[in-house]
């Protein structure tokens, strides 16, 4: 943008980070326990495919290493992307979620969760569907006016709608619980296999000065 008055800047207002990398190599040894593991049966298979019964599977000792190289990387990811002000974070759930060809899982987010991740494994098909993450609700969008775009709106990220993250085996992505994601129809011949997981931080939320402090210690 230019003006011959004065300097034009475009402020980048709320963005919201996702990590993507790369889990070690050494960890592909508990894709046969994670294979084993039974489905839920309440699960939702129409709208969310499959997920286990086991809802801590990377607290199983076969997964401390996994375990251990996830919470490094989410504390990084706190400490300084988010900025957030906590010594220690804990998984509060992890679970083997499977898309048998068919399957998918409409938009959501991860309540009761600050910091949410996934991690693929298993054998990919050039049709096994992304994460696709979904533009946080809010300005025009509010509204529900449907502005018209050009055909290149991908050239510019304030355009963007959704973003989707291509299945990878290893890959890794880490994200506020808050994000909406989605899991599109899985049009290949083979199962989609991730662990996703939340976490909280490993110790009280909020603070008692100001009237937001959550400590279940004190609660009768």
């Amino acid at each position: 943008m230019q003006n011959n008055q004065s300097e034009t800047h475009i402020l980048d207002l709320f963005p919201t980070p996702v990590v993507i990398t790369k889990m070690p190599d050494n960890l592909t040894s508990i894709i046969t326990l994670l294979d084993a593991q039974a489905p839920n049966s309440g699960s939702d298979v129409a709208n969310y495919g499959e997920r286990s019964a086991n809802s801590y599977i990377l607290n199983e000792p076969e997964c401390i290493e996994a375990k251990t190289f996830i919470l490094q990387q989410v504390k990084e990811f706190a400490d300084t992307i988010l900025l957030f002000d906590y010594d220690n974070y804990e998984l509060s759930q992890s679970w083997v979620s499977r898309k048998q060809p068919g399957q998918h899982h409409t938009m959501h987010t991860h309540p009761n969760s600050m910091i949410s991740g996934v991690f693929y494994y298993g054998e990919p098909s050039p049709k096994t569907p992304a994460i696709k993450f979904h533009k946080m609700a809010g300005g025009m969008n509010v509204n529900q006016l449907q502005a018209k775009t050009k055909p290149d709106k991908r050239s510019s990220k304030f355009a963007w709608e959704t973003f989707s993250v291509q299945f990878e085996p290893g890959l890794l992505a880490i994200f506020p619980s808050y994000l909406f994601h989605s899991v599109p129809i899985n049009e290949s011949d083979k199962i989609r296999s991730s662990v996703a997981f939340n976490v909280v931080p490993k110790s009280n939320l909020g603070q008692e000065e100001n009237l937001t402090e959550l400590n279940f210690n004190k609660i009768v």
